[in-house]
């Protein structure tokens, strides 16, 4: 098959966002043999522009530009977007670009699909999120919306996680696009989250023990994550299994909040704040962990997603517990997945329910090994990629 020169876009950092598909996808597609650019804006970077092969997870590199702006509020917004403008359509004016594979919405969204358009190169938007609902500032939301509008009824793929989103980005494009919806679930690498044994190195860093119960949760501490109310109650399983421990692995809103309560209830020696951590340390701290934990509230956000973090805990062969998420729940049969329900809003009910599971050590067993097939039955990462592969091609193609 032909190389194809794939420029990924998105508005967030490229290296300093945790790992997740923005950026296996592209050194995915780079270690078939594509040539694969991406273009992103860290508007906590030193905001100049930068141009370097780069590699985030170690699968293969890809060309990372970095998009310049004048770092002053609001401005940075407008001067990143005048400025991303420029390094796109000097591109497309080149024929340097064969397809565009697109995150973004405001900054360098809308002028990418208006750009395509005009120069006749295909973009596929992938839609991960409800973006503008992600926002609490009306102003924020307001041209959000009104851009993820514009993209869903001018891109040529608009590619979802899951079929639930399908509902969510018809009615904000105003109009039936299910013409040119395409399903593409997220993927795991299995090969890269199976471990053998423990790592007693990762275990001593943060003063645990093999016979320790742990419980890990793993991301981003949104605040709609729950992993608070967990931290506030700890004591309670602490009372139950006197040697349960919680790994937080990540950072977020709640951080300030977590630390607080960490210190104010003396939990310093069982619930442990690790911080980000490199990519590369997750199949460790996965394979450390009796149970991973999803507890987040459903709402307008979470609703319609299948968080990667699930995926990548099962891969690893770590139950979860996860709250009812619709599409977890239909992808994901309890127990049969390795997958557990609970619901966090009955938040005791949900604390029971962790110490009931990790006390069970032959349930945690029979979930271990059920999380593992049902992955690589059902979302093998290689079979994500030639999906992906070949969207790309028929429509360069076309």
């Amino acid at each position: 098959m032909k190389r194809l020169n794939i420029v990924v876009i998105h508005e967030v950092s490229y290296a300093k966002k945790l790992v997740y598909e923005y950026q296996l996808f592209p050194e995915l597609l780079a270690k078939k043999g594509h040539n694969v650019s991406v273009i992103d804006y860290d508007d906590t970077g030193d905001h100049v522009y930068q141009k370097r092969r780069y590699s985030r997870t170690g699968i293969a590199e890809v060309t990372l530009e970095n998009t310049p702006y004048i770092n002053l509020p609001v401005i940075k917004n407008i001067s990143g977007r005048i400025n991303y403008k420029k390094i796109i359509e000097a591109k497309l004016k080149n024929r340097e670009i064969d397809i565009v594979f697109l995150y973004s919405v405001f900054t360098n969204g809308t002028n990418t699909v208006r750009l395509c358009k005009k120069y006749k190169v295909p973009v596929v938007y992938r839609v991960l999120d409800a973006y503008h609902l992600l926002r609490r500032n009306y102003y924020t939301m307001l041209p959000l919306y009104f851009g993820e509008r514009y993209i869903y009824r001018n891109a040529d793929v608009v590619c979802l996680i899951n079929e639930a989103m399908t509902e969510y980005v018809n009615k904000i494009a105003g109009k039936n696009i299910e013409d040119r919806v395409k399903i593409l679930m997220h993927g795991v690498d299995i090969s890269f989250f199976e471990r053998k044994e423990k790592n007693r190195e990762l275990l001593s860093r943060y003063g645990l023990k093999e016979t320790d119960k742990i419980f890990i949760f793993l991301g981003t501490t949104y605040v709609f994550s729950g992993i608070d109310l967990i931290v506030e109650r700890f004591e309670k399983i602490r009372n139950k299994v006197p040697n349960a421990k919680l790994l937080i692995v990540g950072k977020g809103d709640l951080d300030n909040k977590l630390k607080k309560i960490v210190d104010e209830k003396n939990l310093k020696d069982c619930v442990i704040l690790t911080g980000l951590r490199p990519y590369n340390e997750m199949p460790d701290f996965i394979k450390i962990a009796d149970l991973s934990l999803n507890p987040f509230f459903i709402n307008s956000i979470t609703k319609d997603i299948i968080p990667i973090k699930v995926l990548n805990c099962l891969a690893g062969g770590s139950p979860v517990l996860c709250t009812r998420i619709k599409d977890v729940v239909r992808y994901f049969p309890e127990y049969k997945s390795g997958v557990v329900y609970g619901d966090i809003v009955n938040i005791d009910g949900f604390i029971d329910k962790m110490i009931d599971l990790i006390s069970n050590d032959p349930l945690l067993k029979e979930l271990s090994i059920n999380a593992k097939k049902h992955i690589e039955d059902n979302f093998s990462q290689d079979d994500q990629i030639d999906q992906l592969e070949n969207l790309l091609f028929s429509l360069v193609k076309k």
